[in-house]
């Protein structure tokens, strides 16, 4: 993936059509990963550099707003004195906010691109328990697969709490442990059993299940996503 500096629109040569050139590259790697259906990290970093743009674009207008305003003229319909504020006047501020108005519009559509594709593997996601549920589920297993394949990949989950002076954030950390092939011998109740006998830590797992519709890239598309689902479906 091409990837964008955090600070590309105000770093190195300010003009527009270069900035242009550098915005457009990226955005054309960011479309060529949705296309093979590989959501991160091209989508995480299209929000954080449309997010940083709308603060820059918020700093900026806070700027002007501190100059002082020149007296315009009078209205007299309406008795009262005009002021036009006067702006910070500087080029390179002035190519920036350019790039800024092109940027942000254009950036959104390809976010919009990538929530579409994200909405979608969200709606082809299915979670479900497997064996019996413990009354304790902040940790246990969680296996990932699909509905064309055999493969089961096998994850221990933590879910845990940060808590913040503002907010508490929610955490969902996965660590790998095993690749399984489903058989009718070797069912996820099974799978499960075996994670027992080995891991003598969680006698009493909870696990789940999530199984998509679709094909997918594990690691760019799949875990990121069902991670997102657990934390709204399972962790509200």
């Amino acid at each position: 993936m091409n990837e964008l500096d955090q600070n590309w629109i105000t770093e190195g040569l300010i003009d527009f059509e270069y900035k242009k050139y550098k915005l457009l590259a990226y955005l054309q790697s960011c479309r060529e990963s949705f296309h093979e259906s590989k959501l991160y990290p091209p989508l995480g970093s299209l929000v954080k550099h449309y997010n940083n743009l709308h603060e820059l674009n918020k700093s900026l207008d806070q700027l002007n707003a501190m100059f002082p305003k020149e007296l315009r003229g009078f209205d007299f319909s309406k008795l009262r004195l005009e002021y036009e504020r006067q702006r910070l006047e500087d080029e390179n501020i002035s190519t920036i906010s350019e790039i800024m108005e092109y940027a942000m519009p254009t950036m959104k559509e390809v976010i919009d691109e990538g929530r579409e594709i994200y909405d979608l593997v969200e709606k082809n996601i299915e979670i479900s328990p497997v064996g019996i549920m413990p009354v304790y589920t902040q940790e246990g297993y969680l296996f990932m697969s699909d509905k064309h394949s055999t493969d089961v990949h096998v994850f221990q989950y933590q879910h845990s709490i940060i808590v913040r002076s503002e907010e508490n954030l929610r955490s969902l950390s996965l660590e790998y442990i095993a690749h399984e092939v489903r058989s009718i011998a070797n069912s996820f109740e099974n799978i499960k059993l075996g994670l027992i006998q080995r891991f003598k830590n969680l006698p009493q797992p909870a696990t789940y299940l999530c199984l998509s519709e679709l094909r997918l890239p594990l690691l760019e598309t799949l875990l990121p996503v069902t991670k997102r689902v657990l934390l709204t479906r399972i962790f509200p």
